[in-house]
């Protein structure tokens, strides 16, 4: 448990007003805002503004919440750690995933966590990589795992699978009867993209900058959340794309869509697992980290 003023500014900062904190916390309102005034004249700052509609936390306030929910995670791990029995693992996993990986790589892996400890309650986030950073800076999950990279400091980040981005065509089109394109031939098509923010569109962006190309509004004919859409409407013949060579590795085998090759763009790059900046993670989701390493195939190291 972590120190009970903590608790409380944690309390306070969460619910937003003393009252409701008070109602939680069982504790008298007087007393709440003893302890937030105590704790201000420790810290030297002032933690809140204070206002007729709730309790609003400062740029300090919102920096020491963010530090008081990672050492609180951090005590609950520890916990589930020392308590559980060493052939019994229990608990809960918060666990944030993109969607590349949560449709294609993923289940396997939780399946074989879940058949190794059955007691422990599994809860998924999905969305693209923008999503599962900004869950994991909310504390709304306890690991992520993601396509893109990821430069906030107060992140740390750890490659387990190498995956490659792919060109792709349907088996009708003038693209799929080339031996090899280059990025201009590619951009003068129309094509069919992820939205912004997901992980495969920001390497993509990045391997067509180092050609001194961008990816222009006017190449883009459809943009898509789903990969799967976006494997129709290409196989449809009214655009190319491209996608993790994982996500269609069925396609690729039936002739449906067909590689481009195109060696200015060969896009290798990991997944990674995401958490706090800090001690590595304990418990149940330094379980799941070793099962997952167990299962990938090492990456090669990418500058995040």
């Amino acid at each position: 448990m972590i120190n009970y003023r903590l608790r409380v500014f944690q309390s306070v900062a969460e619910l937003g007003t003393i009252s409701r904190a008070s109602k939680v916390l069982n504790l008298s309102q007087p007393a709440i805002s003893k302890h937030i005034k105590l704790l201000e004249e420790e810290l030297r700052v002032p933690l809140f503004i204070r206002s007729a509609n709730g309790m609003v936390p400062t740029h300090a306030g919102e920096t020491f919440l963010r530090h008081v929910q990672q050492v609180a995670k951090a005590h609950e791990n520890i916990a589930q750690y020392l308590q559980a029995p060493t052939d019994t693992l229990s608990g809960k996993l918060c666990l944030g995933v993109s969607k590349t990986i949560f449709g294609y790589y993923v289940p396997e892996i939780l399946s074989e966590f879940k058949k190794r400890h059955p007691a422990v309650v599994c809860e998924i986030v999905e969305g693209n990589s923008d999503v599962i950073v900004g869950a994991m800076l909310e504390r709304r999950i306890d690991l992520g795992l993601i396509e893109g990279p990821c430069g906030r400091p107060d992140m740390q980040t750890r490659p387990f699978f190498d995956d490659e981005v792919i060109w792709l065509a349907s088996s009708s089109d003038v693209m799929a009867k080339k031996q090899s394109v280059n990025p201009e031939e590619l951009l003068k098509r129309p094509l069919i993209v992820r939205e912004i923010g997901c992980g495969t569109r920001r390497y993509m962006d990045i391997a067509l900058r180092k050609q001194h190309f961008s990816l222009k509004r006017k190449h883009i004919v459809q943009e898509l959340i789903s990969i799967e859409a976006i494997k129709r409407v290409i196989a449809s013949g009214l655009g190319i794309g491209y996608l993790s060579r994982l996500s269609v590795e069925q396609e690729l085998a039936s002739g449906r869509l067909v590689q481009i090759h195109c060696p200015a763009l060969t896009i290798r790059r990991p997944f990674f697992i995401l958490s706090p900046q800090g001690p590595d993670p304990l418990g149940v989701a330094h379980t799941f980290i070793q099962i997952l390493l167990e299962k990938s195939v090492p990456s090669a190291s990418l500058p995040n």
